[in-house]
């Protein structure tokens, strides 16, 4: 008895008409990068699970609810309580990798400033939805190093981000920052907090209870209503930030109205992981209804020696700084906006057989093409007739097509056809691959 089976829950096939899509915003964004000075960096789809619980915080949801851990028999080397846990988990994103990669090999010890990018999968154990997939895949960046603690990178940032998403054609997208201020800012802000909503959070849920203990920031972007209309009545206006930490996300606004950047300073925004500090920043596309967040990122200073790295020796923190994309939601924006009209892969030229006994020549002629660095196909149902190798070459878009049958052959010759224009001509066996070269550089 046979079974079909499906692919799991909350991840999705890539379709091979879907590829040039994926391939559009993969090489655009990798053109942008490197004209940033961003050089590419792939790491493992899974880490030490204690990894992400430092990096991330043991209070962020991601953390908490999301990671999706790899069965283990053994509990990790590290783990505080010495309880039994998974000792790897797939990553649920990808700066805590890049940073544990930075540490790893001391890239700060040749290189005032590290800038690099990655592309590729992430995973989270969440409830699958349009536009939200256990297995989804981001675009990002990060910029660490001694070199990295400066409000321009900030902007830089903010402008490389948008950058793709413009010369990807997305329009009517929304870039909201706000700032954190330094550690201490960020501990003032928690503080102030507690003391404001302390009268209110037992009118709350248990989970909104649980979060003003463990985190009081994740109120902010709470989705329960109650703490929604809680929070909306708090004066939030930026009054925790000391002099310095204004002054750095003074210097952050104006660097982006001197780049000519559109954005909105947003008082209640802080992002769900809690390594961040100073700016943070949100991209959203309206064509995405509730769920409109397409990209976000935020500086996270500390966050290298946090996870082992940086000279003790020396004062200060490394300076870091990152951004992510979700491919998935940036396509959906894209497509929510206009049909988009890619361009169909096109088969340089199809080797039409006019015998079966021909194939095999057929066979050596497709090889020469494409050792020529010609894009060259031939149809691989033995013995069909012509009218069905024709219609092949035509759904496969097939610029020329060449007919090499029982005559064609005695006489050491081939058909080219030009199939925009439909005119056919005879063409020397020997010469034909010089020839099509030549009209597949003139097109």
């Amino acid at each position: 008895m046979s079974v079909k089976f499906s692919n799991p829950r909350g991840t999705a096939d890539i379709l091979p008409s879907e590829i040039p899509l994926w391939n559009l915003l993969e090489n655009t964004s990798r053109v942008l990068f490197q004209r940033y000075g961003y050089q590419e960096i792939r790491t493992p789809l899974f880490e030490d699970t204690f990894l992400f619980k430092r990096s991330l915080g043991e209070t962020a949801e991601v953390v908490n609810k999301q990671l999706l851990g790899l069965v283990s028999g053994r509990a990790e080397a590290g783990n505080e309580n010495g309880k039994e846990a998974p000792a790897f988990s797939l990553r649920p994103e990808g700066t805590a990798s890049v940073v544990r990669a930075y540490n790893q090999y001391d890239m700060g010890r040749e290189e005032f400033l590290s800038k690099l990018f990655y592309i590729g999968p992430m995973f989270r154990g969440e409830r699958p939805q349009k536009g939200r997939l256990r297995q989804f895949h981001q675009i990002g960046a990060e910029a660490i190093g001694r070199g990295a603690d400066h409000p321009l990178l900030d902007a830089e940032m903010i402008v490389l981000a948008t950058h793709i998403l413009k010369v990807l054609g997305l329009k009517d997208f929304k870039v909201y920052i706000n700032s954190l201020g330094t550690s201490q800012d960020k501990a003032r802000f928690a503080l102030w907090l507690r003391e404001k909503l302390k009268d209110k959070i037992l009118s709350l849920n248990e989970e909104c209870r649980v979060q003003y203990e463990r985190n009081v920031f994740r109120l902010l972007d709470s989705k329960d209503p109650d703490c929604q209309a809680m929070i909306r009545e708090l004066n939030i206006a930026g009054e925790h930030l000391s002099s310095g930490g204004a002054q750095y996300f003074r210097e952050v606004c104006s660097a982006l109205d001197a780049a000519g950047v559109p954005y909105e300073i947003a008082p209640r925004l802080v992002r769900g992981l809690d390594y961040y500090t100073h700016t943070v920043f949100e991209i959203t596309s309206s064509g995405l209804g509730s769920q409109d967040a397409i990209g976000a990122g935020g500086r996270y200073n500390g966050l290298i020696e946090q996870l082992g790295g940086g000279d003790r020796r020396q004062s200060g923190l490394l300076g870091a700084i990152g951004f992510a994309l979700g491919m998935e939601r940036v396509m959906l924006a894209l497509a929510s906006q206009t049909q988009l009209s890619l361009p169909a892969v096109a088969t340089d030229v199809f080797v039409v057989c006019g015998q079966e006994e021909l194939e095999p020549q057929v066979f050596g002629l497709v090889n020469e093409l494409r050792m020529a660095g010609v894009g060259a196909q031939m149809d691989f149902g033995r013995g069909r007739p012509l009218k069905k190798q024709f219609e092949q070459a035509d759904r496969q878009s097939a610029k020329f097509v060449i007919i090499y049958g029982t005559d064609e052959a005695s006489r050491s010759m081939v058909g080219l056809k030009d199939m925009s224009t439909r005119e056919q001509r005879s063409v020397s066996r020997d010469s034909v691959v010089d020839e099509v070269q030549r009209l597949c550089l003139k097109n």
